[in-house]
């Protein structure tokens, strides 16, 4: 036997209904109550990032502030001695013989044909200057230079080689004939490098090195030069004697 269930027309009520009438209000003070939550926690949030020491220096990455001290640029500035150099490649065919006279020349003569490669490095020695060379005031900078000098003149054995030797019938190639040879290279590269102007060079090289760095590290700075020019009675390193 088959029971048909009343249908239920449109509009009519169910039973239980006026129970979820009263659960409305309590629905949307529920719902108020979350929106508050999430008020409080959001500022929360926002006072404990504004107070946090790591959140302070990316904010100091993204928005730096600069202590410009004389100490503070005296060691930025020596740091950046092996910055200043300037370096000028050589090479050079170089002839040496052994003074005799002609009659003797071909019986104990010695002379050789080298080909020479170096070069000469100069620049600006930063790690001499001291404290009354830097002067800061304000976002001034003013910096006084060592004069430039000769730091290396260097023949590389690498890539220099003897051409051509030659000796008289009873004579053996003399050693310090190859010796000498290589000295007076290296003494015309020198001769050559300074005559050239690499000391000049080194000075400009070693200025704008220093104006450049400040700009990166200190657009605001203004930072005048004030170059030494070269000692002429400054003696020459060892290598290059």
């Amino acid at each position: 036997m088959t029971e048909e269930r009343p249908k239920r027309k449109r509009g009519q009520e169910e039973e239980g209904q006026p129970m979820g009438i009263l659960l409305r209000p309590i629905k949307f003070i529920f719902r108020n109550i979350a929106w508050v939550l999430v008020f409080l926690l959001g500022a929360g949030m926002v006072i404990l990032v504004t107070n946090n020491p790591i959140s302070q220096g990316i904010s100091q990455i993204f928005n730096p502030t600069y202590d410009v001290t004389g100490t503070v640029v005296l060691e930025r500035i020596q740091a950046l001695s092996q910055l200043t150099t300037t370096r000028y490649n050589y090479s050079s065919i170089i002839t040496s013989e052994r003074e005799l006279p002609p009659i003797l020349a071909g019986l104990y003569g010695d002379s050789l044909v080298l080909v020479a490669v170096g070069h000469v490095v100069a620049g600006v020695d930063l790690s001499q200057l001291d404290a009354e060379d830097v002067r800061v005031s304000g976002n001034v900078i003013d910096v006084v230079l060592p004069p430039p000098t000769l730091f290396d003149c260097f023949l590389n054995e690498s890539q220099s080689y003897i051409v051509e030797r030659s000796t008289g019938l009873f004579a053996a190639p003399a050693p310090e004939l190859d010796a000498g040879a290589r000295r007076f290279a290296v003494q015309q590269f020198r001769n050559s490098a300074l005559n050239e102007g690499i000391l000049e060079a080194a000075q400009q090289q070693a200025e704008q090195v220093i104006v450049e760095l400040f700009q990166l590290s200190l657009p605001e700075a203004t930072v005048n030069i004030t170059p030494t020019a070269p000692d002429p009675e400054a003696p020459f390193p060892t290598s290059c004697q």
